[in-house]
Formats: structure tokens, sequence, C-alpha cells
């Protein structure tokens, strides 16, 4: 009996001695977890919303956890400052520039802080800087951005369903659809286009040699706008021009001048009464002189000895009209 209880002491004091080593290693991995067995390096970051944030999360710097959250205090209403505990041998890699920020540990994991490095040098951190933040999308204003953006969705669905129903009640849309004509019509328009195109575009190329030519001095028109002899001899001919439109002028004035004061043949054919009624017998008896001479020729026509004559005269100029209508006929074409 001795033995058994000498045993079962033994027994008990080996599971004790276990325990405590086993509660002893828990206390130390909790203790290294929070940095409590090594030195620490305080720093702050203020934030407007610290959603999920507890003390206890761990903060990171490149995915690598660097520290932990040690307290969480409210500074006014619109302002959270977290303050950090971060291992002393990262202190070298953690800038005063380095931003903080929000995020979670995986999709839907704890909440943590991430540091990230900002471009540029800066001194390192030193205990109880404060450092930048940058304020991450929070859920709920992800919902109510995907809120929004379903609802407009839903509109969009709603409209396409009735442009869909239209399309499906629309009789002359499926004809036009189902019109086996309207592929070869709108190749046929499509070719014309092309050709209509090819046209403007040789006229365009006329048009540029035209007026490179005309730049050129060649051709008619670009000797007519070039050539400064021939702007001389316009200008030579526009002052005989006008020289004689001055001499012309001067004419006229002399013979008004001559019919207002008398004297001269116009004067008296204008003027002198008797004159002009000499002037009207006279070309009225020459006008019944004409129409005697006309009686006297017919009757020479009819006449049976000078009747071939005006025959063969007849046909010679019904040959000479004949051709000359064949002439410009031909001209023409």
């Amino acid at each position: 009996m001795p033995d058994s209880s000498t045993s079962k002491q033994v027994r008990l004091g080996l599971f004790v001695v276990v325990g405590v080593g086993c509660l002893l290693a828990v206390l130390y991995l909790l203790g290294r977890q929070q940095n409590l067995f090594q030195s620490s390096l305080p720093v702050q970051a203020d934030f407007r919303n610290v959603a999920g944030l507890l003390p206890g999360n761990n903060v990171r710097l490149g995915g690598i956890t660097v520290g932990t959250v040690e307290d969480i205090n409210i500074i006014n209403d619109t302002t959270v400052r977290v303050n950090m505990s971060l291992n002393k041998d990262v202190q070298p890699f953690v800038r005063r520039n380095t931003v903080a920020s929000i995020g979670t540990d995986g999709l839907v994991g704890n909440t943590i802080i991430n540091l990230t490095a900002a471009p540029g040098p800066a001194p390192a951190v030193q205990a109880d800087d404060r450092l930048p933040t940058q304020e991450k999308t929070s859920i709920d204003a992800m919902l109510a951005t995907l809120d929004v953006s379903n609802q407009n969705l839903v509109g969009i669905t709603t409209g396409l369903r009735q442009v869909t129903n239209k399309l499906n009640d629309s009789k002359a849309l499926w004809e036009l659809l189902s019109n086996e004509q309207l592929p070869a019509d709108v190749s046929q328009s499509v070719r014309n286009a092309a050709a209509a195109s090819a046209q403007l575009n040789a006229a365009a190329t006329d048009v540029h040699q035209l007026t490179s030519g005309v730049r050129q001095g060649q051709g008619p028109l670009g000797y007519l706008l070039t050539d400064k002899a021939f702007a001389g001899q316009i200008g030579h001919a526009a002052r005989q021009l006008a020289g004689t439109s001055d001499t012309l002028a001067a004419t006229l004035s002399g013979l008004q001048r001559q019919v207002q004061h008398g004297g001269g043949l116009l004067q008296v054919l204008l003027t002198d009464t008797a004159a002009a009624r000499h002037l009207r017998q006279t070309m009225g008896n020459a006008a019944q002189s004409t129409v005697k001479l006309n009686q006297s020729m017919t009757a020479l026509q009819h006449n049976f000895l000078l009747r071939g004559y005006f025959r063969r005269k007849a046909a010679c100029e019904k040959a000479r009209r004949e051709r000359l209508a064949r002439d410009s006929a031909r001209l023409a074409h």
C-alpha cells in the first residue's frame, strides 16, 4: 500500500509539473504575440472610423506582423486615436511617411492595421510618432454603392425588356429582317457609294492637277493668271478701250450740240418736217417700185423662154441647202 500511494503522488507531481510547463509555454507564446517579452516602440494613428478594430489585433507591414494594437481612444466626434506597439527591431523599416490603413485578415478575418511604405526618403519612426492614415472604403459604403448599382441595373433591365417587347411586337421590323432582297439592295447601295467615292476621288485628283497646273502657269487658265506680259496687254487694251469710250462720248456730245444748235444733215433730218415728208415719199416710191419689180420677176419666171433657167437655179439652191444641212448635222454629232 505504501508503494501504491507513492506512485500516485509521483504521477500527480509529474502531471502538475507538465501542466505548469504547458501553462508557462502558452503564456510565453501569448506574451510573445503581444510583445510582452521584448522591447516595443509605441506609435499612434488617427482615423475617422475603426469599425471592427479591437485592442490586441495585429499590425502588419508588407504582410508581416510587426506589432499589435494597444488601445483605442476617442479624441472627438471625428477622430479616433489608435495606439500601436511595434517591435523594436522593425524601427529602421518603418518611416515617418508610412501610411496606416485599416484592413482585414483575409476575406472574413479579424480587423488589422496595415502599414504601407510611401515613396520618397523619410527618417525612421520614433516613439510616440503619429503616422499618416488612409481611410478605406467601409463595408457599409460598399453595400450602399452596390444597392444603388442594383437599382440602376433593375432600371436598365426593365428598359431593355420594354425595348425587346416592342421589337417583338413590331411587324415592320420582322418583315424587314425577313426580306431576302434587302441584303442585295444594301450591297448594291454600298457598291454605288464606293463608285461615287471613287468618282469623287478622281474629280478631286483632277482638280488638284488643274490647280497645280494653274500655279505652275500651265494651260490657258494658268497662262491667263500667271503671265505678267498678258496682264500688261490686258491693261493696255483696257486703257485703249477707255480712250475709245472717251472719244465716242466726245463725238456724241458734238452731235448733240450740233442737233441742238442747228446745222448739218442730222439736224435737217431731225427737225425739218418738209425734208422728212419728202424722205417718206421717196421710201414709199421705192417700196412700190420693189413690188412692181417682184411682179415683173414673177412674170419672167413663168415665161416659157426662161422657165428652164429658173428651175435649174431652184434645184441648185435646194441641193446647196441640203448639203449645208448634212454638214451641220455631221458637225453636231
